[in-house]
C-alpha cells in the first residue's frame, strides 16, 4: 500500500521535532495524489510548518480501520486552487501494524444483530470469531453496513443454552470464503461473555484439552445424542442376549455394561443319604413339603426375573 492510498478523512498523528523539541501534531487526510498524501494544513504561530527530515507518522485508515506507521521523507506546505494543504511524502510502501494483542477464538454460531440501534430491521449473521477487544461477523449480501456503524450482536453458544450480547463498532469490511464480513471493535460486553472467553483460553492452555477432544467420536453429533445412541445399543445387546437357565453366573453383557450382578449361591455339600444319590434305592415321588418348597422357589425366581427385566426401560 502506498501513502496516497490512504482514505480521505483518516486521522493522522505526526511525531516531529521543532527547534529540538519533540511535538505531536494532529491532522486528517484529504485525498491522495501521485506525489503523496494531501492533509489539512498545520500552522504554528501563524506560519505553515515544514519538516524536511524524516518524521514518524501514524495513520488510522478509515477504509479498513487499521493502523499504519511509517517514516515520511518530508512534510511540506503546498498551495492548490482549492486552498493550502500539507503534502506528506513517503518513498516506500507502508504496511499495517499488527495491533491485535488479544487472542481470538472461533465461534461459528448463527446470531442476529441490529445496526445503530434500529430494532425494526434485525439482520442475521454468523459470529465468526471473537476476542476481548474485537470480533468478526459474516453477513449476507443484502445487508447494508459501513465503517463507523454501531452494531449490537446476540448469539447462543455452549452446551448450556445461553444468550450472549455484545456491542461493537465496525472498523473494517473484508471477506471470509467469498462472503462479506465485518471487523468490529468491541465497545461493551457482558461478564458472562468475558467468563466464556477466559474459559476457552484456559481450556486451550490445558494439557488435557487434546485428550478430551480425542474422546469425542463424532463431533458433528451432540453429546446427548451420542449418549442416547450408546444406551440404545447397549439395551439392544442385552435384549438379544439369551437368558441363562440358571442365574448363578452373571451374563457377559451385564459385565460389559458394568451392571452389578448377584453373587452366585454356594452349593451345599451333597447328602450321602439322599435317595437320588443311592443307585440301589428308587427315588419316591415328591412329598407335599418338597412340592410347596419348589413352588416357593419358582415364585422367587419369577420375581427376580421381573425385577431384572429391562425390556420396559
Amino acid at each position: 500500500m502506498n501513502v496516497n492510498d490512504i482514505a480521505g478523512g483518516s486521522e493522522i498523528k505526526i511525531h516531529a521535532s521543532i527547534n529540538k523539541h519533540n511535538v505531536v501534531l494532529m491532522t486528517s487526510a484529504i485525498f491522495g495524489v501521485s506525489s503523496g498524501l494531501l492533509v489539512k494544513p498545520m500552522e504554528y504561530f501563524g506560519k505553515y510548518l515544514q519538516f524536511l527530515e524524516p518524521s514518524l507518522v501514524e495513520v488510522m485508515n478509515k477504509r479498513d480501520g487499521r493502523l499504519y506507521k511509517f517514516m515520511s521523507t518530508s512534510i511540506t506546505p503546498v498551495k492548490t486552487r482549492y486552498g493550502n494543504f500539507h503534502l506528506i511524502r513517503c518513498s516506500s510502501e507502508i504496511a499495517p501494524e499488527n495491533t491485535r494483542k488479544s487472542e481470538r477464538f472461533s465461534i461459528g454460531k448463527l446470531g442476529i444483530f441490529r445496526i445503530n440501534g434500529n430494532t425494526t430491521n434485525i439482520k442475521n449473521c454468523i459470529v465468526h470469531d471473537i476476542s476481548m477487544r474485537g470480533m468478526s461477523i459474516i453477513i449476507d449480501n443484502s445487508t447494508k453496513c459501513k465503517v463507523g456503524d454501531q452494531i449490537d450482536v446476540s448469539f447462543i453458544y455452549g452446551e448450556v443454552i445461553h444468550n450472549y450480547n455484545v456491542s461493537a463498532v465496525v472498523v473494517r469490511m473484508f471477506a471470509v470464503s467469498g462472503n462479506p464480513a465485518l471487523g468490529c471493535k468491541i465497545s461493551n460486553m457482558g461478564v458472562d461473555l468475558i467468563e466464556l472467553l477466559n474459559a476457552k483460553k484456559s481450556q486451550k492452555m490445558s494439557p488435557e484439552a487434546e485428550m478430551e477432544a480425542a474422546t469425542n467420536l463424532n463431533p458433528a453429533i451432540a453429546t446427548e445424542q451420542q449418549q442416547k445412541e450408546g444406551v440404545q445399543d447397549l439395551l439392544s445387546q442385552i435384549r438379544n442376549q439369551p437368558r441363562p437357565a440358571q442365574r448363578t453366573a452373571q451374563p457377559q453383557a451385564a459385565v460389559n455394561s458394568q451392571v452389578p450382578s448377584r453373587p452366585a449361591a454356594q452349593k451345599a455339600p451333597a447328602n450321602p443319604l439322599d435317595p437320588s444319590n443311592l443307585e440301589h434305592v428308587d427315588r419316591p415321588d415328591k412329598t407335599i413339603r418338597e412340592q410347596k418348597k419348589q413352588e416357593r422357589q419358582a415364585k422367587i425366581e419369577k420375581a427376580l426375573d421381573d425385577l431384572l427385566d429391562i425390556n420396559g426401560i
